[in-house]
């Protein structure tokens, strides 16, 4: 067995030592029911056991188990990062749409797409870029949350949005299933009057202004918070126009 044992090392057969030494540590008695002395096979096995420590098939399987571990952390710290480095490209792109004056307002308008459903993406929440229905209507995109459908509305404008396009945009959800809200999305917010118009009972649309998401961008706000929250006060108290600044104190 010396011979053996020194031969495998000799091969760096580590494994296989770790096998032959496992099943020897796992006997609780002499293998062979013939052996002259039973009492002194099982107290020799026990010494074994105690030279030995622990079985090194179990301690294989935990080093393995630690090694996984590790390696699913670093994965998690490095995809994180990769996180935070896509968010932080999204909310340059997004400030650069207020600064530059390479855009027209519609590039804007589409950037704007972009960037949310990006954003959508990120957070790997099931979503559908911008396109036009069978019938021709256009549709900003769509995103589904706690079995809900979101149609997208995004608008870039130096005006606060009027009641007129919020009825236009709750047209579209009165023609989707009973399962579909909206969120619509405006650079320079809401008039107060469309605001009143469309809060209060069963209230379809969630509104998100260009100072929401820019919390949400700059990472001050976790985008799932937010849609917690404004789905949380529309439910609640039919307030679809919830200000994310407090949640990014």
């Amino acid at each position: 067995m010396r011979s053996l044992l020194d031969y495998l090392e000799e091969k760096d057969e580590i494994e296989v030592i770790n096998n032959i030494v496992s099943n020897f540590y796992r006997m609780k008695s002499a293998a062979d029911s013939d052996v002259p002395d039973p009492k002194k096979a099982k107290r020799l096995l026990e010494e074994f056991r105690a030279a030995v420590g622990n079985d090194p098939i179990d301690q294989e399987i935990a080093k393995r188990k630690r090694v996984e571990l590790q390696k699913k952390r670093a994965e998690a710290i490095d995809e994180n990062r990769s996180a935070k480095k896509r968010l932080s490209e999204l909310n340059t792109l997004f400030i650069s749409l207020h600064t530059t004056t390479e855009f027209t307002p519609q590039q804007r308008g589409y950037k704007l797409e972009d960037i949310f459903c990006d954003l959508l993406e990120l957070n790997e929440m099931e979503y559908k870029r911008p396109h036009k229905t069978q019938d021709g209507e256009q549709i900003d995109g769509h995103f589904r949350y706690e079995k809900f459908d979101y149609l997208i509305e995004s608008k870039w404008q130096q005006d606060l949005i009027k009641q007129k396009e919020l009825s236009i945009f709750d047209g579209k959800i009165k023609g989707k299933a009973q399962s579909t809200r909206g969120l619509f999305i405006a650079s320079n917010g809401f008039d107060e009057n469309a605001v009143s118009k469309y809060s209060g009972a069963s209230p379809r649309i969630i509104l998100m202004t260009g100072e929401d998401l820019a919390l949400v961008l700059g990472g001050q706000v976790d985008f799932k918070d937010a849609m917690k929250a404004k789905v949380e006060a529309i439910v609640r108290y039919g307030n679809i126009n919830l200000s994310l600044r407090a949640l990014g104190t």
